[in-house]
């Protein structure tokens, strides 16, 4: 085998450990798991119950941050699941959106 092949393998091998490392199971995401958050929950108990989320957006001038996971509502539509947390690390709201669909997008739906 040449060296290069041997390099190339490796290389691999490497990227394919560091994706899975990178990679922090959760539960199974579905409307089920997402209908048991509600308002004045804490933090911990929301990323228990939801694993990681897959994005994070704060807002300042609110004084929240959002975190928000992605995963297909039990109709197959890909959705967005957002909850909302003040200062001190409670829910103070929540919603899910269909991503695509409405709001000016263009992709399916109506604007």
């Amino acid at each position: 085998m040449k060296p290069v092949t041997l390099v190339r393998r490796a290389i691999l091998a490497l990227a394919l450990l560091l994706a899975a490392a990178c990679t922090t199971p959760g539960p199974a995401r579905n409307d089920e798991l997402f209908a048991t958050i509600h308002r004045g929950m804490p933090i911990a108990e929301v990323r228990q119950r939801l694993g990681p989320p897959d994005e994070t957006m704060s807002f300042p001038l609110a004084h929240t941050t959002a975190l928000s996971w992605f995963y297909y509502d039990t109709w197959g539509f890909y959705t967005e699941y957002s909850a909302t947390f003040n200062e001190a690390g409670y829910v103070v709201s929540t919603f899910a959106k269909r991503v695509g669909y409405g709001g000016g997008s263009g992709a399916g739906g109506r604007d």
